[in-house]
């Protein structure tokens, strides 16, 4: 147990914990941004100049929060490969991001409804 403990704070010494939150701050963000996105799309509201506005609008917000989250996310992995048993972390990481972003993008659009 004490092996565990001495990893835990070392890796907490190299501001592990800090990196952890602003990967997951960043991947709330872009699913905010897809949320919108797609709520622009969907929300058949005038936007500015008409119907094409929103819709470029829409479009532009989630490739631009598809992009944010593919860099997010590719960081992600990148860091975790450095560690030991690096191949579980990553599915890990890999399964924990989709489910938060789905729900985020659910929760986003029940907010709409």
């Amino acid at each position: 147990m004490s092996k565990f403990w001495r990893k835990y704070l070392a890796l907490l010494e190299t501001d592990f914990t800090t990196q952890v939150f602003d990967n997951i701050k960043n991947l709330l963000v872009c699913a905010l941004l897809f949320a919108a996105g797609t709520n622009a799309l969907h929300g058949g509201h005038q936007l500015f100049m008409g119907m094409l506005a929103s819709n470029l609008a829409g479009w532009g917000l989630i490739a631009t929060s598809a992009l944010l989250m593919l860099l997010s996310v590719s960081d992600g992995l990148r860091r975790l490969s450095r560690l030991p048993y690096h191949m579980a972390f990553q599915i890990i990481l890999g399964l924990v991001y989709l489910v938060l972003a789905v729900r985020v993008v659910e929760i986003v659009w029940d907010f709409r409804a």
